[in-house]
């Protein structure tokens, strides 16, 4: 890799962990709580065996921590990190809060994870891996401390999410300014994105990492955000955060009101009499890492 490459990665990295940084006080604790509600489901899906040894990377606020130590129960263990010290933090008070003797998180990167080989049973990864620049080193992190016969689980969103949303994005668009033109050369050219929102994207990405039975499960769930400012009070408070800090530096306070407007009055066209109702297609990704192969003599 490049210096400049190099630095980049960095950069992407320190976005990232300020905008989960600042969304961490909030984060999964306003409007409907669809972090929770698909981390159960994902522990769920992953099976994990009493007394196992888990390790949940990107945690949150413990959205999926927190179900797995409940299914490993008090002879297993769940680790916990994420990239955001101020997550870190949050959840950690939680855990104390709850006198939790199973559990346990640490500030890490999750492409460069600091345990042994093989250290876990099963890892677990909730909305997240479309956010780690080196998505390959990550996934290569992730089967380096996994167990042989071990299982990884993530979710990612379906890309009907997009579909049906297009025009939020279309409005944060049309409320930045023109990005600049760049001439693209054969060195500046950089490869294919990884395609995370498509069944086949994902087992091809599984497949190529050294993983086994890649299974992918769609699964849709709605849920009911109470008024328009819940609505846009969540935006702050998970990964969309970049996109609204995003607007506000671009086009500043007055600008962003103007853009709340429209936002609001896109809402109040498709809002029913008990909320706003969104629903969010998911894809859960379940694989194997293979066991050790036998030596015949």
């Amino acid at each position: 890799m490049s210096s400049d490459e190099s630095h980049h990665v960095t950069q992407k990295k320190r976005v990232v962990a300020g905008v989960f940084s600042r969304a961490a006080p909030t984060y999964d604790r306003v409007g409907p709580r669809f972090f929770s509600h698909f981390g159960h489901r994902l522990v769920e899906l992953a099976q994990i065996p009493k007394g196992a040894r888990v390790l949940d990377v990107a945690t949150g606020k413990g959205a999926v921590l927190f179900p797995a130590a409940d299914a490993v129960g008090p002879l297993g263990h769940v680790t916990g990190v994420d990239l955001s010290q101020a997550m870190v933090d949050e959840i950690a008070e939680e855990i104390s809060r709850q006198k939790l003797m199973n559990v346990e998180v640490r500030q890490m990167d999750a492409e460069y994870l600091q345990f042994p080989d093989a250290s876990f049973d099963c890892i677990l990864c909730g909305f997240a891996i479309f956010f780690f620049p080196q998505l390959d080193r990550a996934i290569s992190e992730m089967r380096r401390v996994l167990r042989p016969n071990g299982r990884i689980a993530i979710t990612t969103w379906d890309r009907l999410l997009d579909e049906e949303w297009k025009w939020f994005s279309e409005l944060v668009k049309a409320h930045l300014p023109p990005e600049p033109e760049t001439k693209q050369t054969p060195e500046s050219q950089s490869p294919p994105p990884p395609v995370l929102d498509r069944p086949d994207g994902l087992e091809m990405i599984m497949k190529a990492a050294g993983f086994a039975d890649a299974q992918v499960i769609s699964e849709t769930a709605e849920f009911v955000y109470t008024s328009e400012e819940v609505w846009w009070s969540a935006l702050w408070s998970h990964g969309t955060r970049a996109s609204m800090e995003k607007v506000e530096k671009a086009i500043g306070s007055n600008g962003l009101n103007r853009f709340k407007a429209d936002v609001f009055e896109r809402l109040g066209s498709v809002k029913q009499s008990d909320g706003i109702h969104e629903l969010f297609p998911v894809l859960f990704t379940l694989v194997l890492k293979p066991g050790l192969e036998r030596v015949h003599a």
